[in-house]
């Protein structure tokens, strides 16, 4: 009776139970940078199916196929399993028609965790870049914003990404606020004017290109989040949501980030 909780154990318990870690750290290392695995309910639940099926299917493989393959320890079985989520190469030669309908499922899975992944990113960031009464209000808080992410990603000693790293991509994105706002107070500016000359309130035309140049200016301010989201973690959030709060007179003795 011992022998068989032993072999019960250790061919079906125990590839699931080193799957499962393994797992973990391979979701870790796949969605670096592109999403918080528990920044909400949802993405910690689809994170946690994958983490299960990925599991069973380790426990399905070494209970059923082990049998005809003695030489394989159980565990390499749960390790090779939860290894299996780091993205491989493409290549040209065509998958396997039953190594595809075996990880169907593993595939849905991990396609849903990586639209919660999108959307929790995108719900964040238009929540923080919605609700400001004018254009400059949000400079300033984009402002704020870009020199908090300074201090996180201009660290001496950290390595250089050239073109493609994170200091360039947030200069990047600040200047693209900053242009998207300029341009919407010239229009502003322009159409007022218009108005007061002409002594007429606003057309519907002219309060639809005033409310598309602010919403630009809103939805570049919201890719600019998406670099606190990516590079900043989930207590760094109670700082980006103190900058969006603080008054924004506050910001009158605050240095530029020019």
């Amino acid at each position: 009776m011992a022998g068989d909780q032993t072999s019960v154990f250790s061919v079906w318990i125990l590839p699931a139970v080193v799957c499962a870690p393994v797992t973990w750290v391979c979701l870790v290392h796949r969605f670096r940078g592109q999403g918080r695995l528990l920044g909400t309910v949802r993405s910690a639940a689809s994170a946690l199916a994958v983490v299960l099926w990925t599991s069973v299917m380790a426990a399905l493989a070494s209970g059923l196929l082990l049998p005809h393959a003695s030489a394989v320890p159980p565990a390499a079985v749960g390790i090779v399993a939860g290894a299996g989520l780091v993205p491989k190469r493409r290549t040209e030669q065509a998958e396997h028609p039953v190594m595809a309908i075996l990880t169907l499922g593993h595939s849905l899975l991990i396609n849903s965790l990586m639209d919660r992944l999108q959307t929790d990113r995108a719900d964040w960031c238009a929540r923080l870049a919605d609700g400001f009464d004018n254009c400059w209000e949000l400079d300033v808080f984009a402002d704020r914003v870009a020199r908090h992410l300074k201090s996180r990603v201009e660290v001496p000693g950290r390595p250089s990404r050239g073109k493609n790293g994170p200091a360039v991509s947030l200069e990047t994105r600040y200047e693209d606020v900053r242009a998207a706002v300029q341009r919407a107070d010239t229009l502003e500016t322009e159409i007022e004017k218009a108005c007061s000359d002409g002594q007429r309130e606003r057309t519907r035309e002219e309060i639809g290109r005033t409310l598309r140049a602010f919403g630009e200016a809103e939805h570049l301010c919201a890719r600019l989040l998406e670099l606190a989201h990516a590079h900043g973690k989930r207590s760094d959030d109670r700082k980006i949501l103190e900058l969006r709060r603080r008054s924004l007179y506050a910001a009158a003795a605050e240095p530029s980030t020019r």
